[in-house]
């Protein structure tokens, strides 16, 4: 019983690390890493090199979980190859596309990349992800994850940048999958509007949901118990 994941943008797959420890020990936990690619232009082209390692592997059914963009690239590859998945979770994603003023916000983000570099970007970017109070107590991981994610490349983070505003509205993927569908939500989450979130829960057929009152974008560490409580129940569906 396999479950591949899929981080999120600024990120490496250590977002996944103690997570996945909570977890029942007799899922075969897969984390692929796209936080280097450079080559990939277009969110369905990031789900394509997904189909690829999954061929590789020779994997014919899994669980497919995405934590924000990771969220979008799973989206995508239900909507091209949803006779794999036997389950799909989004955590503190959207299957809406961008907004015209999120489009103008990524062409800033990808003109500062530019201009300043990767380290200056998430120096910037990655405290964003957590509520003010996580922030505060786990300064040592902060900056650990600070560290490493200094060293991912520019021309990677500008290409997910591009990829993510380009991206199509997926709502009508998300509305005819029957398969179990978790969706993890953050109510300080500055990047998924709240109301945006909501909207989306009210199209799953099959929905394992999870509001977070105090997290932001990403329960896995904000709220780890509260999120594995529910990812086990999703997981147990799914393979049922």
């Amino acid at each position: 019983m396999k479950v591949v994941l899929l981080h999120g943008f600024g990120e490496n797959p250590d977002i996944w690390e103690s997570f996945v420890k909570k977890l029942p020990s007799s899922y075969e936990f897969i984390s692929l890493d796209y936080s280097k690619i450079a080559f990939c232009q277009t969110i369905d082209q990031y789900a394509q090199w997904v189909h690829t390692e999954i061929e590789q592997r020779e994997i014919t059914r899994f669980v497919l979980i995405g934590h924000s963009m990771g969220g979008y690239i799973a989206l995508a590859y239900a909507e091209k190859h949803a006779e794999y998945l036997a389950g799909l979770g989004l955590f503190h994603s959207t299957a809406y596309g961008d907004a015209e003023e999120k489009k103008k916000n990524r062409d800033k983000t990808m003109a500062f990349i530019e201009r300043r570099g990767t380290a200056a970007f998430i120096d910037g970017f990655l405290p964003n992800m957590y509520n003010e109070d996580f922030v505060r107590k786990n300064g040592v991981f902060i900056r650990q994850q600070l560290d490493d994610n200094k060293k991912l490349p520019k021309e990677a983070l500008i290409q997910a940048t591009v990829a993510m505003k380009n991206r199509p509205d997926r709502t009508p993927v998300l509305k005819k999958l029957k398969i179990p569908v978790m969706f993890i939500v953050g109510k300080k989450d500055l990047f998924i509007p709240f109301e945006d979130a909501i909207a989306q829960v009210a199209m799953l057929q099959n929905p394992y949901v999870l509001i977070l009152a105090h997290a932001a974008h990403a329960g896995m560490k904000e709220s780890p118990d509260s999120c594995a409580g529910l990812t086990s129940d999703f997981l147990e569906a799914c393979f049922d």
